[in-house]
């Protein structure tokens, strides 16, 4: 298991309206109001707004955290919403960061949410994410998952990353210069579990294959969860495992990583 220094410095004392919104996080033994203050300072970007990035978005959302970047250059169909629980049958048309950043401040105003209404490239990606502490990797193309890794990994920021298909799924975190509670630990990025990206020939798409919404909603939450216990230091966080989860069998196990030897 491996204990993190909080990644983000707090924020000032809570107000009273924050004090009763998060009544139920401040008792918590790892959490409590200094965590809580962390929250309300972290810059979360959370790339895609589909099937895990809708309940990842909610929960950070309801967790306080207190700017969201949300990037997603699609538009909400009606097919998307078996599984992207953030968006609505009325938002259909609606960009998906602007109807994220609707719903965001419906569940809570003083989230500044930043809709980032494009797809990532070469040319914007260290822009658009060199402006936060930390990054949800939840899009579904091999392509942006690699670019959102290598530029990542090259600003030093952390990345909480999931992946799903039909009915299983994958969480790890990833962290080219992590800060330890000690001090410095070796780095593990994605490509330290997968070098390079599939042959584009053998990729398959929740189109093709199907995936079960439901899952998605456990495995977004799980991505929620690795960003809280980021920001505040609090818990073992997935960095240097793998947890993988198995919705058929209703079986979880977790596997070790570790950085890859080059020689």
């Amino acid at each position: 298991m491996v204990r993190l220094a909080p990644l983000v410095e707090p924020a000032g004392a809570l107000s009273a309206s924050d004090r009763e919104r998060f009544a139920r996080h401040l008792p918590i033994p790892e959490l409590g109001e200094l965590a809580q203050r962390r929250l309300r300072a972290a810059r979360i970007c959370v790339v895609g707004a589909g099937g895990l990035g809708s309940p990842a978005l909610l929960y950070l959302a309801a967790a306080g955290v207190g700017t969201l970047g949300v990037v997603d250059a699609d538009v909400v169909e009606l097919v998307n919403l078996q599984r992207q629980v953030l968006h609505t049958t009325g938002g259909i048309g609606t960009p998906k960061a602007a109807s994220a950043a609707r719903r965001l401040a419906e569940l809570d105003p003083a989230v500044r949410v930043v809709p980032h209404e494009l797809r990532l490239d070469e040319g914007n990606a260290r822009e658009v994410l060199g402006g936060y502490d930390l990054v949800l990797d939840a899009v579904d193309n091999y392509p942006t998952r690699y670019l959102i890794s290598d530029t990542c990994a090259e600003l030093g920021i952390p990345v909480v990353w999931g992946a799903v298909m039909v009915t299983r799924a994958q969480v790890s975190v990833f962290w080219s210069a992590p800060r330890g509670v000690d001090g410095p630990l070796p780095g593990i990025t994605l490509r330290d579990l997968h070098p390079a990206p599939p042959d584009p020939a053998t990729w398959v798409t929740a189109a093709g294959v199907g995936v079960l919404g439901s899952m998605c909603g456990q495995v977004g939450a799980l991505m929620a969860t690795e960003a809280i216990k980021l920001v505040t230091g609090a818990g073992d966080v997935l960095f240097g495992r793998m947890l993988y989860l198995d919705t058929m069998s209703a079986t979880v196990a977790t596997v070790p990583l570790s950085p890859r030897r080059t020689t």
